[in-house]
Parts: structure tokens; C-alpha cells; sequence
């Protein structure tokens, strides 16, 4: 079995906490083959939106699209809160 089918099966989530658009697409085109799969943020999403969710999940495609979590909760560390809501 090749490292990448591997590591897709582990379950590993490649968390790419960043609210810029060109670094997250950066980050899950060089991670998304090797990964089962992306987290993103409340911080990038309050920034970005669903066209930049649209954006990294177009740049996972080596074996397909891989799945994306939205970790979107409000109640959250502090720092995170406030960094979703400058």
C-alpha cells in the first residue's frame, strides 16, 4: 500500500488554521494528497467565506477531493474568537 493511500486511511486532519486564502490554498494543495482529509477554521471562513471554502476544496485533487471540516463553533478558545470577529 503506498504512504499516501496510508495515510488517508489513518483519519489524520490536516488542521490549516490561517485566514488568509493563498496560504490555506498553499497549505491543503502541498498537504491534501497525504491527508484524510482539511480543517478549516472560523477565522478563515469569517474572512473568507464559501467562496474561500470553495477555493481550498478545489485545490484537494489528487485521488478526488478531499473532505473538508468546518470547525465554525462560536464558543472557542478567546484568541479565536476574536480573531474571527476583527
Amino acid at each position: 500500500m503506498s504512504a499516501t493511500k496510508l495515510m488517508r486511511k489513518s483519519g489524520v486532519l490536516a488542521a490549516i488554521d490561517t485566514a488568509d486564502l493563498e496560504a490555506a490554498a498553499a497549505q491543503a494543495a502541498q498537504l491534501g494528497p497525504s491527508v484524510a482529509g482539511i480543517k478549516l477554521g472560523l477565522e478563515f471562513y469569517m474572512a473568507q467565506g464559501a467562496p474561500g471554502y470553495r477555493r481550498v476544496a478545489g485545490v484537494i485533487t489528487r485521488e478526488g477531493p478531499a473532505p473538508i471540516f468546518l470547525d465554525l463553533k462560536f464558543h472557542d478558545i478567546p484568541n479565536t474568537v476574536a480573531g474571527a470577529v476583527r
